[in-house]
């Protein structure tokens, strides 16, 4: 979430413009701050429709309960587990306004927890978005998403946990962004070791069989789908993304602080060691089969750096994992530096797959294309 550095008062108002239609609107944050403790919202203003400017705000507040978080918060006393109330705003067009609310400390019931509101909106009506205005058919791509979802959450997560069902999907609480469609789970049905409640994120090229594709439809109007590249732009597009040590989608780099994306991300369990490293499962969405890759220093991870990113659900301008053959990119990118192969012992070992991955050296870095014994692409890896 947000990090805000704001002095105490109630009621702080900080303005973020963007264009809805004609019309000039604004995004107003509502905040009550009492020193540590706060609530901070979202409102809507300079809508030239006011009823249905209205209508979002007042569900904003309702939806996410912010009248009783804001009870709570007067009434803390000397509570140890204090109340921070914040949100993300993830999409914000003309057409749509997508955001979650987390409140994390005490509850209204007393307790202390943490839960998710997810709240996207069609600005023309004001009403929630229903997964049909994005998919042809909403049960099927649900049903999808869920054994999706089983087959990359359930290995993920602790047995140890008291929460843990991963379906059914909760399809009236998700939000949009640029990189896909998260799925935000109610603390008594999905709650990780951290004590945050659970959210499943799936890219669009992952379901992209299942948006609405006309040119009148919502997905093509929010360019969720980028348009596939010529083989030379893809190539050149693949160059420069390992050049800058990113993949499409990962909200990392190598050389990051590994302490600095553990705190904002937060760990699943202790790092899993392999031959020369660590590979790190971190709890946020965003990192649904991702792992981040570090040094094997044991003792700790508060001076390591991210020195790999292994991906194994989405594509790579165009290399689609779990479907592209290694013929595809031996076309598109030439014959590799090098060939690893991986038995079955040391594909244990790297948390791949029995085949062989392909080596690409640009820049200072690498690129590891692996395919499995038939030559389907199961895993891009970024490493120094």
């Amino acid at each position: 979430m947000r990090g805000k550095l704001l002095a105490c008062g109630l009621a702080l108002l900080i303005l973020g413009a963007f264009t809805l239609g004609a019309a000039q609107a604004q995004t107003t944050e509502i905040r009550t701050q009492l020193g540590e403790n706060y609530v901070a919202y979202p409102q809507l203003e300079g809508m030239a429709d006011e009823a249905v400017q209205q209508k979002i705000n007042d569900d904003i507040v309702t939806a996410s309960g912010v009248t009783n978080h804001l009870v709570t918060l007067v009434t803390l006393g000397q509570s140890p587990w204090g109340l921070q109330v914040d949100y993300d705003i993830t999409m914000e067009t003309d057409k749509v306004l997508s955001l979650v609310m987390s409140a994390k400390g005490k509850m209204p019931n007393g307790r202390e927890g943490q839960a998710y509101s997810a709240l996207t909106y069609s600005l023309a009506t004001g009403e929630r978005l229903a997964l049909d205005a994005l998919f042809e058919d909403a049960d099927a791509a649900v049903s999808a998403m869920e054994q999706i979802a089983e087959e990359s959450l359930t290995e993920e997560l602790s047995g140890y946990l008291a929460y843990s069902q991963v379906t059914p999907l909760p399809r009236d609480a998700f939000t949009l962004d640029k990189d896909g469609i998260t799925f935000w789970y109610p603390g008594e049905q999905l709650s990780l070791l951290s004590g945050y409640s659970g959210a499943c994120q799936f890219y669009y090229e992952e379901i992209a069989s299942y948006l609405r594709d006309g040119a009148d439809e919502l997905p093509k109007q929010l360019e969720l789908l980028e348009e596939a590249l010529s083989p030379e732009k893809a190539k050149t597009a693949i160059i420069k993304s390992v050049e800058s040590g990113r993949l499409p989608h990962v909200p990392a780099t190598l050389g990051d602080s590994m302490k600095d994306v553990v705190e904002k991300y937060r760990l699943v369990r202790t790092p899993d060691a392999f031959p020369g490293g660590r590979y790190f499962v971190l709890e946020a969405p965003a990192f649904r089969g991702v792992l981040l890759i570090s040094d094997a220093i044991q003792s700790g991870y508060e001076a390591s750096a991210v020195e790999g990113i292994q991906v194994k659900r989405g594509s790579l301008y165009g290399l689609a994992i779990g479907s592209t053959e290694r013929s595809g990119w031996l076309n598109l990118l030439g014959e590799p530096d090098e060939t690893m192969l991986f038995t079955e012992n040391m594909a244990y070992d790297y948390n791949l797959p029995q085949g062989q991955s392909d080596v690409y050296h640009y820049g200072a870095y690498e690129l590891r294309l692996h395919a499995d014994e038939d030559g389907v692409l199961r895993a891009i890896q970024l490493c120094k």
